[in-house]
């Protein structure tokens, strides 16, 4: 098989760029490396890697050449940018994905795999966890374009008989993840107390989400690639549930110090629990997560202080 990575420079696509390398398939990822850094530096000399425009229908044409199965990983908006500018979500994530799906049809791709969002599509649910077929609500932009994505593979899958498989993620996060940005509360508050500052939480730090390492994310991927099964969407988290509050502890623990954040008020809406049910991915491909959040935490920290 050789695989494509779309985003392959990014947080989660490097992490399975390494992880696919190591399983000993032919890698190939295409990104625009504009963040400045090569997350595949460690890896260079096994992967291929093209430098391409997203938006341009001969680059994304040219790197599908030779390709058995495509990662969707090029996502260009969080949720907080998203919301801000939702025109810009359709555009270059809706639309873009679209074209890449064009593109896909045109060549000999057997299959896509879709990283949708497991923390942020099932909007306020009644299902505590929320199970892969409970109802979808997506109360943001972000996870309106999301959905969007899903619901065009299924077509093209009912249309065209393309593959598909979609993986509704939790909250990753682990080493490679930008501790500057906007997504990814736990290299953003272990990058903050490096530099001597601290977090801040909107609300009062009740709310509560489902935290993956990246790494068990990437096993969990790697895991029900190639798994002969009739469903096509699962569920990847940790299948716990854990408040803000109770990771600063967490944190706290970790760095050997109380963190103390400060407590702001905020008007927008936030979803305000979620927490993902696992037991499908689980039982068809015999997948667990194996990284305590400490632990986790533990690794994140030990990379944020090496950056």
């Amino acid at each position: 098989m050789r695989y494509l990575i779309f985003g392959g420079n990014g947080f989660i696509g490097s992490h399975l760029a390494e992880a696919l390398i190591k399983q000993g398939y032919d890698v190939r990822v295409f990104d625009d490396f504009k963040s400045g850094k090569n997350n595949l530096s460690d890896f260079n000399e096994d992967v291929e890697i093209i430098k391409g425009d997203f938006f341009n229908e001969t680059d994304i044409s040219n790197a599908l050449n030779d390709i058995d199965c495509v990662f969707h990983y090029i996502y260009k908006t969080t949720p907080a940018t998203a919301t801000r500018d939702p025109v810009y979500d359709i555009q270059s994530n809706l639309v873009g994905s679209v074209k890449l799906f064009q593109e896909v049809l045109k060549s000999d791709v057997k299959k896509i795999i879709f990283p949708s969002s497991g923390g942020t599509i099932y909007g306020i649910t009644t299902g505590i966890p929320a199970k892969e077929d409970d109802p979808v609500n997506p109360i943001n932009p972000y996870a309106i374009s999301k959905l969007a994505i899903e619901q065009y593979l299924k077509y093209l899958n009912y249309m065209y008989g393309l593959d598909y498989l979609i993986l509704r993620y939790s909250n990753p996060y682990g080493s490679r993840q930008n501790p500057y940005g906007m997504q990814g509360v736990i290299p953003i508050f272990l990058n903050k107390i490096k530099h001597g500052e601290t977090p801040k939480i909107y609300g009062d730090g009740s709310m509560i989400r489902d935290y993956i390492y990246v790494e068990d994310a990437i096993e969990a991927t790697v895991a029900v690639l190639n798994i002969n099964t009739s469903e096509n969407i699962f569920n990847v988290g940790s299948g716990k549930g854990t408040s803000l509050n109770e990771l600063v502890d967490v944190i706290s623990n970790v760095v050997g110090f109380e963190v103390i954040p400060d407590y702001i008020e905020y008007s927008e809406k936030f979803i305000p629990r979620i927490v993902l049910d696992i037991s499908r991915i689980k039982r068809i491909s015999g997948w667990s997560p194996t990284t305590e959040l400490s632990d986790g935490i533990n690794k994140t920290w030990m990379w944020i202080n090496t950056i």
